[in-house]
């Protein structure tokens, strides 16, 4: 388990909340709810915060870019 530094983590943000995040092992967590209620979790891989929102979440808030894509996909 990597501890992030204290100075990290008092500038990292959730990318969904804008809420300061807390380590929890292997994990940040936001300190605000999330979408669904629950705090959003990010994992942390070889000592780097992976702050990407899931690909799921990215469609639902615009699912035209979605759309955008399947058409790209059946013109090849």
């Amino acid at each position: 388990m990597a501890n992030l530094t204290v100075d990290l983590l008092d500038t990292l943000r959730c990318p969904q909340t804008h809420s300061p995040l807390k380590q929890a092992g292997d994990e940040l967590i936001s300190t605000a709810p999330g979408p669904d209620g629950q705090p959003v979790r990010y994992r942390i891989e070889e000592g780097i915060p992976v702050l990407l929102v899931p690909a799921e979440e990215t469609a639902a808030a615009n699912p035209a870019a979605e759309n955008t894509t399947r058409n790209e996909e059946h013109r090849q």
